[in-house]
């Protein structure tokens, strides 16, 4: 298709010192261009911001850019095949960790670019629709008190989500929350893998009272599958996992340990849209629900939602849920929600918009 070759990949780094986010920018030769974004690192707080995405932006610019740049990108079977190269181009660096993310960042500029040439939702180009709309839950930050938990809480409720993730591993904090803000909310708890193996085990039984929807990432470290099993074989609650697998195989893996009652992947982590849709096969195959992971408010998240549509066994989507006046810099609005749900997108492409989004 004339106009459709790839003449520049850029990326964006967007410094926050506690949500930093990196962008990726695809344009070929007619002017048409797609924006993805990569997952933002480790936390370092005492950092100059934007300190954790920088080695995922170098390997993009050294290493990936000019793999895709000169190449053809009209379709979806177009990025499939710049997938491949840039795995293909890539093996002697290993297949996960900033290899992954920095790949991941520029699968979902492509996935923007092409739908917005084809003028449609990604959504569709990856499957045909299998909701009409998706439940999200609040994703609250790390805060270590009651009441700026239940405050957080309280806003989201306002808005209309009915569903509530503390990032907490203070038993009592927990419990103490549960009782303030009622049975009738869904409350989910990730303890981020701050216990050990015993730590878990007491934890997820003096959680029992609690009603959790599930207990995320109790162990330490998060890629121990076997002492995840562990935990889950004895725990009153279903265990979720998944956010630092950085490939299908690794996935699979977990999801082959009979260690997770939930599979949360993480799609800026284990390599975009592209190979998302291995994943949503051998999670239908397995009967495990999907609940991506996602703290951004960003094309990371447009990305899930665009695959969540697509996929059935996603049930849950997480919407990052920042303390009154936080924001991430790339300026994109909250989604637009329905009874505390999100609907099919219908935009072109991801649909991101924000000040980033102009960008040429």
């Amino acid at each position: 298709m004339p106009g459709s070759t790839i003449s520049s990949v850029e990326v964006e780094i967007l410094a926050d010192r506690f949500n930093p986010q990196l962008l990726v920018h695809v344009q070929c030769d007619d002017g048409t261009s797609g924006t993805g974004e990569t997952w933002w690192g480790t936390y370092q707080p005492h950092a100059l911001p934007g300190t954790p995405v920088l080695p995922i932006a170098v390997f993009i610019d050294s290493v990936l850019a000019p793999v895709v740049t000169g190449e053809p990108c009209a379709a979806p079977d177009d990025i499939e095949s710049l997938w491949t190269r840039m795995h293909r181009a890539t093996l002697q660096y290993g297949h996960e960790g900033i290899v992954s993310t920095a790949m991941s960042g520029i699968d979902l500029a492509l996935w923007d670019l092409v739908g917005k040439r084809l003028g449609r939702p990604v959504t569709d180009l990856i499957g045909p629709s299998k909701h009409d709309r998706i439940p999200v839950y609040a994703s609250l930050t790390w805060l270590g008190d009651a009441n700026r938990v239940c405050d957080d809480a309280q806003r989201a409720l306002d808005a209309g989500i009915r569903a509530v993730k503390l990032h907490e591993a203070d038993v009592p904090l927990i419990l103490e929350v549960r009782r303030r803000l009622g049975p009738a909310v869904s409350l989910m708890v990730d303890a981020s893998a701050r216990f050990d193996e015993e730590g878990a085990l007491r934890a997820a039984a003096a959680l029992a009272e609690a009603d959790l929807v599930w207990f995320e990432e109790p162990v330490s470290p998060q890629t121990d599958h076997a002492a995840l099993a562990r935990v889950r074989e004895r725990a009153p609650m279903p265990i979720a996992a998944g956010e630092n697998e950085f490939s299908v195989a690794g996935l699979e893996r977990l999801a082959a340990s009979n260690a997770i009652d939930i599979l949360q992947p993480e799609i800026v982590k284990f390599g975009g849209i592209t190979p998302a849709r291995r994943v949503s096969e051998f999670a239908e195959r397995l009967g495990l629900p999907v609940y991506p992971h996602n703290y951004s408010l960003g094309p990371s998240l447009l990305a899930n939602i665009h695959w969540g549509f697509s996929t059935p066994a996603v049930r849950w989507l997480e919407i990052p849920w920042l303390s009154e006046g936080g924001t991430f810099p790339c300026g994109m609005p909250m989604p637009e929600l329905v009874d505390g749900c999100v609907t099919r997108p219908s935009a072109a492409g991801l649909g991101f918009t924000g000040p980033a989004a102009q960008h040429s």
